[in-house]
C-alpha cells in the first residue's frame, strides 16, 4: 500500500473522485478489459508485454483500494493532505518532519562514509605510487651499482657469463633426458 501514495487511483481508473461503487466496478471490467497483457497481438515485444502487465497492475490495484470503503477513505485522507497540508493533525505533522530529518540525517551521513571512502582510496592510490616510485629508483640503483661492478671488475662480467651458459647446459641436459624418458620403448 505503500507504493500507492502518490499514485492517481481515480486516474489509474479513469473516473472522477466521486465516483460511486458501481462506476468504480464498471470502470475497472473495462480498464480491465483494455489494459490485460494477454489482449495483447502475438508479436508484441517483451517491453509492450511488460508495460502492458505494469498498467493492468496498476488497474488491479487502483480497484482493490477503491472498491473498499475503509482502504478508499484513508486513501482519500492522504491525498487531501498532500495537497492541504493543514489538514495534519499535530502528530502526523511531526511525525512527517521527524522522517524529514531522519532522510536528512541519513543522506549526510551516507555522503559523509562516501567522502571517507573516497579518501581512503585515494591515500592508498598514492601510498601505492609511491611504493611503485621507490621499486623504480632502487631498480635504477640496483643497474647503476651493477655497472659499476662490471666497469671495476670486468672478470666480474666474464664469471656470470661463465655462470649463466652452465645454467642453460644443465637445463638442455635435463630436457634431453626427460624427453629420452618419454620415448615409448618398442620391442
Amino acid at each position: 500500500m505503500a507504493s500507492t501514495l502518490f499514485k492517481n487511483l481515480y486516474a489509474d481508473l479513469g473516473i472522477e473522485p466521486s465516483a460511486s461503487s458501481d462506476d468504480i466496478r464498471k470502470a475497472y471490467r473495462k480498464r480491465a478489459l483494455e489494459t490485460h497483457p494477454d489482449k495483447l497481438e502475438l508479436n508484441a515485444s517483451d517491453k509492450e508485454k511488460q508495460e502492458a502487465e505494469r498498467q493492468f497492475h496498476r488497474v488491479h490495484e487502483a480497484f482493490e483500494i477503491l472498491s473498499d470503503t475503509i482502504k478508499r477513505k484513508a486513501y482519500d485522507n492522504r491525498m487531501n493532505a498532500r495537497s492541504d497540508p493543514s489538514l495534519l493533525s499535530e502528530e502526523a505533522t511531526r511525525r512527517i518532519n521527524e522522517r524529514k530529518a531522519w532522510a536528512l540525517r541519513q543522506r549526510e551521513e551516507g555522503e559523509k562514509r562516501i567522502a571517507t571512502v573516497k579518501a581512503e582510496l585515494e591515500r592508498e592510490k598514492r601510498e601505492k605510487q609511491e611504493v611503485l616510485e621507490r621499486m623504480a629508483r632502487e631498480a635504477a640503483m640496483v643497474t647503476e651499482l651493477l655497472q659499476e661492478m662490471y666497469q671495476l671488475n670486468p672478470e666480474f662480467a666474464a664469471r656470470r657469463q661463465a655462470v649463466l651458459q652452465r645454467k642453460a647446459e644443465r637445463e638442455r641436459t635435463k630436457l634431453h633426458k626427460q624427453a629420452k624418458l618419454q620415448r615409448p620403448i618398442i620391442s
